[in-house]
């Protein structure tokens, strides 16, 4: 755990906020700070889409409370809603396995295709393809919707 007057004096530099990028691959926020942490963690952070999550870290009664708020939270997907057509969501970890994974993409899809139809107001048939991806990898499409003109197109293709 990294304090913010710790992170404000230790990581003021760009090459120390990169090595704090490649020590962790996740950060966990206090809500009390959260929205000051753009500004101090830099651009970095956010073009490498190393989102820290908000967690209430104060108010409980018991240490084990806490531990497992701290738990819980490490343990959740984080949905990334982006500024166009196109959403993002880490649902694992390169080590777990990949039953673990395939539920985790199962309950994320179904949350985050809820989300979208409710809040964006965008409906099912405008979804036009899900993917996966490792890392920096390409994404490998897991579904494709085509329009009825696309499919004719490529039926008087072939």
């Amino acid at each position: 755990m990294i304090g913010f007057d710790r992170l404000k004096r230790d990581f003021h530099q760009f090459k120390d906020k990169r090595q704090l990028l490649r020590d962790y691959d996740l950060f966990l926020a206090d809500i009390r700070v959260y929205k000051m942490l753009p500004e101090m963690l830099g651009k970095e952070f956010y073009m490498k889409k190393a989102y820290p999550c908000p967690v209430k870290v104060h108010g409980f009664e018991t240490s084990e409370e806490l531990k497992e708020q701290l738990n819980k939270a490490a343990e959740s997907a984080y949905f990334i809603q982006g500024n166009g057509p196109n959403y993002s969501m880490k649902i694992g970890r390169a080590s777990q396995d990949a039953k673990d994974i395939a539920k985790n993409a199962e309950a994320a899809l179904y949350q985050a295709l809820g989300y979208v139809a409710c809040w964006d107001k965008i409906d099912f048939e405008s979804v036009s393809q899900v993917s996966v991806r490792i890392g920096d990898s390409v994404e490998l499409p897991v579904f494709n919707h085509l329009s009825s003109d696309e499919i004719d197109a490529y039926m008087a293709h072939n």
